[in-house]
């Protein structure tokens, strides 16, 4: 088996190269590539990029324009090559340590898709309270109209089966992205584990870039995947999704 690693990159000039560093360091237990999307940074990324000794297992996308999150994540998982594909934002939010815990419910279990929940078990943690209640709030939302029991779908760590992937059809481009690939797993009757993760979050002063307007888009993502169809092609795929949604925690 093979990991790909998804890391969408807009303006991270001082965290970049340490978050590269440190996925490179993990031993995944499998062969692993690192595909970084830029979003045309102009804070000096692509000069920190551009300084990287080369290495056969990192491919650099770099986009003439911002498209937004979800785009580049689109466009990372276009390009995989692995058999289990995953999100790594290019702040240091999220310690790729903990990467090989993710991907055992999906090597020994068969999950379809594990995510990593910063709130699961462990309440709010660092998180500033603003962002806190509204992951909270849209996390219920999803909740209520999905009927499950997840906590916390706005999450960066999403780690899939790139069969799974490829069925889901999406087509956001901003950071409602997360809500979307959440909120679509789960109309398609995918099964999602859920395992608490660290969580060190950074300030808008260190280049936290959600502001309150995400979180209309977000809800908007959330009410548009649940009165839409099922993925056709999440209906022929052979890895059949689960007949109901089920949420399962590890400490």
């Amino acid at each position: 088996m093979k990991l790909s690693v998804i890391v969408p990159v807009r303006n991270e000039r001082d965290t970049i190269v340490t978050l590269l560093e440190r996925l490179r360091a993990v031993d995944c237990g499998m062969p692993k590539e690192i595909i970084v999307v830029d979003g045309a940074s102009t804070d000096g990324t692509r000069d920190a990029l551009a300084g990287l000794a080369p290495d056969p297992d990192l491919v650099l996308v770099l986009e003439d324009e911002a498209r937004g999150k979800g785009r580049a994540v689109r466009t990372g998982f276009a390009r995989a090559t692995g058999d289990i594909v995953m999100v790594q934002d290019a702040d240091l939010e999220l310690d790729p340590a903990q990467i090989p815990a993710l991907l055992r419910p999906l090597i020994d279990d068969g999950a379809p898709a594990v995510f990593g929940s910063r709130f699961k078990g462990r309440g709010r943690g660092g998180a500033p309270l603003t962002n806190y209640v509204g992951n909270v709030a849209l996390t219920w939302a999803a909740d209520v109209l999905f009927f499950t029991r997840l906590t916390d779908i706005l999450t960066c760590y999403k780690v899939l089966t790139a069969e799974v992937a490829r069925t889901l059809d999406l087509r956001c481009n901003g950071f409602d992205f997360d809500a979307e690939i959440t909120c679509r797993l789960l109309r398609d009757g995918y099964r999602i584990v859920e395992m608490p993760v660290t969580y060190a979050p950074r300030t808008a002063d260190e280049g936290k870039k959600l502001t309150t307007g995400v979180g209309w888009s977000v809800l908007r993502a959330i009410l548009r995947v649940r009165f839409s169809r099922p993925s056709a092609r999440a209906a022929s795929s052979p890895a059949a999704p689960m007949a109901s949604p089920e949420t399962v925690s590890e400490s």
